[in-house]
């Protein structure tokens, strides 16, 4: 069977968590601890007949699923001002619209008026780190309201106040000291606010814990279940994100992952003339813009307003220039919709192109019994082969219904099984899927408890919330912005957080921008670029290392360090590290001065640093050193041309240069036979 055939090939590339058997009488026990989700619902309405084959299990699951929905009705009356104030006071931005100010303004009221916790901590988070949409930045009522909040017991509120005691973020960037932030108030606030459910308190404790950082031990289990507290969190926000998306798949983002440097180049982002490039793309007939513009669309994202109708017109656009993706988009939407029928023949054409989605799209289908008939048996089956074709989320949930021991190849599975699935989604960065691997690991459920793995698995996943994007997309939008305030503050959250890429960013604006700003406090600004470069190089970042590099080699009782870090840079893959390398050899500063070892270190690199800072007749010969090396091949063409215009065929030339001086002898033989006497035929 196709799904045994699955399991097999999962089963040969699990990772080294040494898999150990599980008893068939416990799974049931792990199914209900873990509560696996499938990653793809229907909307509300779904008529729940479709079910009754399911088990009485799944019968209890949907009931309970059936009240969440209800209590979804109801939050449907919260206020707008209320949902945007759990957004912000979260540390994430809200979206602009009509209702915006409106809304803002409701919320100044609720605090004023009512002292809603909520309120208050929405307001000062919203004054101390802005918004596109909302009041300017003003630093004493931003402190006066978290700080209200966070007396409350708001958790939002006490994380952020943790924040600002832990890094003296508005001190150093804004020169504010009408409060007086110290260190030692940090980790109180950050475990009050953790205990009472904040997703970032949670992250902060994770991360100090895995490292020994703000005077707590060093302790695995401890940042484990911090993490693991802050992957459910983040794993719920990003259910709410990932309903934007035709399939609720994670999207695949990596902007947010940017390392500043000087000289970046320019990033490529999805702007206004890039989307309008799309559209008309599109609407010359392109299939790809056509896609494109339809997951726009429906995501309402980059300036585009939600427009399901638009997005499934695009999609049908796209299956109609034959695009198979075109079809299941089309297809998954149609099913959300409940338009079964239609839904079904768009997804079965786009499993004939052998389209994963469309696969997967069936596979879910089946579950649901959505326009075919309620088969368990036949949506894993579907589902496998979606994951032939490398269907992140179908993988995932074969894993689900494998530990749910739903339909005829799953019979007999047990939490090895669904295991086995899981680790394989989880290497590809499948969220749920990673939270699984790691609250199994850390129990030891079906695998060998490893906290390591554990925290390897949950600290990725939280990584990958939309929490930790926010933070660093806000950040960079603001550098690139011209903003290095704002930027830094952000990077500076995500950096707390434990953020690797938050910490490289934070180190390098206050190497880099802050003494630009305030050259008054540039010691300041250096001791704290050198705390967070150093953070980050502890966390395996090869840059970081050769700024932290660059920073204490600017005095000579460092030289020796600062190679040292080179060194570990440069095997890393650091091309930056072998150039300072060779600097230092050719200086020989903490090495024996070798010109030749610094040549061949700089040939290796490329002969330029963007990190190098070279000043007068040193940068000239470096510039002609780099010169010279990048233009060698053309450099070589130029001189054989000048030859060829210069003596004609140098070939020839070079022919008759040497038969003038190295005559070759000739030998005649008048009586010789000639060559085919022998072999003529006498007769």
């Amino acid at each position: 069977a196709m799904v045994r055939l699955v399991i097999s090939l999962i089963g040969c590339i699990a990772p080294a968590c040494a898999l150990i058997g599980s008893a068939a009488s416990h799974t049931a026990e792990i199914e209900k601890l873990l509560s696996p989700s499938l990653s793809f619902t229907l909307e509300k309405g779904v008529d729940a007949s479709s079910a009754a084959a399911h088990k009485a299990a799944e019968a209890s699951k949907a009931d309970v699923q059936g009240e969440a929905d209800a209590e979804g009705d109801e939050t449907d009356a919260i206020p707008r001002w209320r949902s945007l104030a759990g957004l912000v006071a979260g540390l994430r931005q809200m979206e602009c619209s009509e209702d915006t100010t409106g809304a803002t303004m409701s919320m100044l009221n609720a605090a004023e008026a009512e002292e809603d916790p909520l309120a208050m901590a929405a307001l000062g988070t919203m004054f101390l780190l802005g918004q596109e949409c909302a009041p300017k930045r003003n630093l004493t009522w931003g402190v006066h309201w978290v700080s209200r909040a966070a007396k409350a017991g708001q958790p939002d509120a006490l994380a952020l106040l943790g924040f600002l005691h832990d890094s003296d973020a508005l001190r150093l960037l804004y020169n504010y000291t009408e409060v007086n932030f110290t260190k030692e108030q940090a980790v109180p606030l950050f475990e009050a606010a953790a205990a009472k459910g904040s997703l970032y308190g949670a992250m902060v404790l994770g991360y100090k814990h895995a490292n020994g950082l703000g005077g707590l031990a060093e302790s695995c289990p401890a940042s484990a279940a911090h993490y693991e507290q802050a992957a459910i969190k983040a794993l719920a926000q990003l259910d709410e994100v990932r309903r934007l998306t035709v399939e609720q798949t994670a999207p695949v983002d990596i902007d947010h992952l940017t390392l500043l440097s000087p000289h970046m180049q320019e990033r490529e982002s999805v702007n206004a003339a890039a989307v309008e490039y799309m559209d008309y793309c599109a609407r010359v007939g392109d299939a790809q813009g056509k896609l494109g513009i339809g997951h726009i669309y429906h995501a309402g994202s980059h300036g585009a307003p939600r427009d399901k109708r638009a997005a499934e017109y695009w999609f049908k656009s796209a299956a109609a220039r034959g695009e198979p993706l075109g079809h299941s988009q089309l297809g998954l939407m149609q099913l959300r919709a409940h338009r079964y029928p239609s839904a079904i023949r768009s997804l079965r054409r786009a499993a004939k192109r052998d389209d994963p989605s469309g696969w997967a799209g069936l596979g879910y289908a089946y579950l649901y019994g959505a326009g075919l008939p309620q088969s368990d048996t036949l949506a894993a089956r579907a589902l496998s082969m979606a994951a032939r074709f490398g269907h992140l989320d179908a993988i995932y949930n074969l894993g689900v219904l494998a530990i749910q021991r739903r339909g005829e190849d799953f019979a007999n599975a047990d939490a090895v099984a669904a295991f086995r699935f899981w680790s394989v989604a989880a290497e590809y960065s499948q969220p749920q899927a990673q939270v699984l691997v790691g609250r199994m690991a850390l129990r030891g459920l079906g695998v060998r408890k490893d906290c390591r793995t554990a925290s390897f698995y949950l600290k990725h996943a939280v990584d990958a919330g939309p929490l930790s994007r926010s933070l660093l997309s806000v950040a960079l939008s603001a550098f690139e912005a011209k903003r290095p305030q704002r930027a830094l503050m952000h990077f500076l959250l995500a950096g707390h957080a434990g953020l690797k890429v938050g910490l490289h960013n934070a180190g390098y604006l206050y190497a880099e921008e802050m003494p630009r700003l305030r050259r008054a406090d540039a010691k300041a600004f250096k001791q704290a670029a050198l705390r967070y470069l150093q953070e980050a190089a502890l966390a395996g970042s090869a840059e970081a290392q050769v700024q932290l590099a660059n920073l204490i080699a600017s005095e000579p009782k460092s030289y020796l360090l600062a190679v040292e870090l080179y060194r570990e840079a440069a095997q890393a893959g650091s091309r930056d590290a072998l150039w300072h390398l060779g600097y230092h050899y050719w200086k020989g500063r903490g090495v024996k001065s070798d010109l030749a070892k610094a040549l061949q270190l700089f040939r290796s690199a490329g002969m330029a640093s963007k990190y190098a800072k070279l000043r007068g007749p040193e940068a000239l010969v470096f510039r002609a050193m780099r010169f010279v090396y990048e233009a060698r091949v053309g450099l070589c063409l130029l001189a054989i041309a000048v030859v060829v215009m210069t003596v004609g065929d140098p070939i020839a030339t070079i022919s008759r240069s040497l038969g003038a001086q190295q005559p070759m002898p000739e030998w005649h033989d008048d009586e010789a036979d000639d060559d085919f006497d022998g072999f003529d035929d006498d007769e």
